[in-house]
């Protein structure tokens, strides 16, 4: 039982660690400095990079949420399943 209350130990840590790295990602990502050039520039079209940045900056935020999801996943399934009753039916 000492193993498995330490492996749950290290699972929520490994988790915590992973939901505090995001949450820092995140920040650092809506506090970047903008490039979109000064508050007054009303042009309608977005500069040309920043379609290819928003892509790019998508393809990474779904690869960090599937990742979490998938931590979550790993971490609430059942370590010792029960047996299969149906494996072992008499004929």
């Amino acid at each position: 039982m000492d193993r498995i209350q330490r492996a749950r130990y290290l699972a929520r840590l490994e988790l915590t660690i992973a939901l505090l790295a995001s949450g820092v990602t995140a920040f650092l990502f809506f506090a970047a400095p903008s490039f979109f050039g000064s508050p007054m520039d009303l042009s309608d079209e977005p500069p040309p990079f920043l379609t290819g940045q928003m892509v790019t900056s998508g393809f990474g935020i779904a690869g960090i949420i599937f990742g979490l999801v998938w931590m979550v996943r790993i971490y609430r399934a059942d370590p010792e399943p029960d047996q299969r009753n149906w494996l072992y039916r008499s004929r």
